[in-house]
């Protein structure tokens, strides 16, 4: 499957399309909404199915896990071994989330979100800072091209598979329009606790430091000072240069994950304009980033969203954040997100489930493999105090992992 963005190239000439004119081909077709019922869709719904798993956050003793460019499901985990699901919040073109203090701050397509969780029974849309993000769509069936996409039509919420002839691009490149008479611009498509705590996983283009949310949208980093929580304030919006794909905060620095390497930004000097550091480069592929004291961990892999053949997990060195040196790299099978949690490194491993590894010498990690669960296609994780939510193809797995010496599966909530 594949996600499309809108790149502001206009005024383009396409010769190489004009050979699909009027030829009835299949095709993902748009399926619209108009901007004031988009702008007026969410809701909270209770007995709202899990059919599929994004991006994860842990919020208190809450479980918020988007279905991607579906909404977020609230899930209770007050007790590990037995979460219940409390309910679905609906936002179109959901993928992305953070949360502050009482208030959810996620993306809907174009649109930014601030929901009060005040009451985690009843959440609230209390905030949308309008076009915030560039104009997207859901994934697409990429065994068929896309018709043309107009703007002013709205966003688009869905596709059909069906006869058209309005198909302007076939592989990696359609078009769009602001309207149905105006010039064709380009697009491309992505193969897309009882103590207060919030924690995100490895995958987020979001990430709270102090009273700051940056967010990643494509090959932009935004900040928004949210002091004042119920009013986001943009603050800077500045090119990345790359594909920026995840988000890590910590200690006044910025660890983005791209598809060419790691980007450290500065967030101290000016939180409200993060300043390039420094950059280490690795095969194209994903690549996810967490960071526990002086060493980054960050996984690449292979794919059709990826480009890249690698399949590895690196250990770097940012004692140094001007000069981030890579110690050692290691083999895997597809591995997606991680996360860290007193020398305890976990990593879903895709297809080939959850490796956990001593990391009390980082360098040597890769070495000291401990847990091997091979029965899951396992995708992120969040550590929390001994618990570990991780994310699977088909259900949250929850480990108790508070005594390295005897790992346990305390629970499996299915989709």
């Amino acid at each position: 499957m594949k996600k499309i963005i809108l790149f502001a190239f206009v005024g383009l000439s396409f010769v190489g399309c004009q050979k699909y004119k009027n030829k009835e081909v299949y095709a993902n077709v748009p399926i619209y909404m108009d901007l004031i019922s988009f702008r007026q869709s969410f809701s909270f719904q209770k007995d709202v199915a899990i059919n599929g798993a994004g991006n994860i956050f842990v919020y208190n003793q809450f479980i918020f896990l988007s279905e991607e460019d579906k909404g977020i499901h609230v899930i209770d985990n007050t007790h590990p071994s037995n979460p219940s699901v409390v309910g679905f919040m609906n936002i179109p073109g959901n993928t992305q989330m953070a949360v502050k203090g009482n208030y959810l701050y996620a993306n809907s397509f174009i649109d930014l979100l601030v929901i009060d969780l005040s009451d985690m029974n009843a959440p609230k849309e209390v905030n949308r800072i309008r076009d915030v993000f560039e104009f997207s769509t859901p994934a697409i069936n990429d065994e068929y091209p896309c018709a043309d996409v107009h703007k002013d039509n709205g966003v688009v919420v869905g596709w059909k598979i069906e006869k058209t002839k309005d198909v302007s691009g076939f592989g990696n490149k359609l078009f769009v329009s602001d309207c149905p008479e105006c010039d064709q611009t380009e697009f491309q498509t992505k193969s897309a606790a009882s103590m207060p705590t919030t924690l995100t996983g490895s995958k987020s283009k979001f990430a709270i430091e102090e009273n700051f949310l940056y967010i990643i949208d494509d090959n932009n980093i935004m900040s928004f000072d949210i002091t004042e929580g119920l009013l986001p304030n943009e603050q800077s919006n500045q090119p990345t240069w790359k594909e920026a794909e995840s988000l890590f905060s910590q200690d006044g620095y910025l660890y983005m994950g791209t598809t060419t390497g790691m980007v450290i930004y500065n967030t101290k000097n000016m939180p409200s304009q993060p300043s390039e550091v420094s950059e280490i480069e690795h095969a194209e592929s994903c690549d996810p980033v967490i960071v526990a004291g002086d060493y980054a961990y960050l996984t690449i892999r292979s794919g059709n969203e990826c480009a890249g053949i690698e399949n590895e997990f690196h250990v770097i060195d940012i004692s140094n954040r001007n000069f981030p040196k890579t110690k050692e790299r290691y083999q895997m099978t597809n591995p997606h997100g991680l996360g860290f949690d007193d020398n305890l490194l976990f990593i879903c491993d895709g297809t080939d489930g959850l490796k956990i590894y001593d990391a009390s010498n980082p360098v040597q990690s890769g070495n000291n493999l401990l847990y091997h669960f091979t029965d899951i296609t396992a995708n992120d994780i969040i550590l929390n105090n001994g618990n570990a939510v991780l994310i699977a193809d088909h259900g949250i797995y929850q480990y108790n992992y508070s005594n390295p010496a005897s790992l346990q599966l305390i629970s499996i909530l299915n989709f």
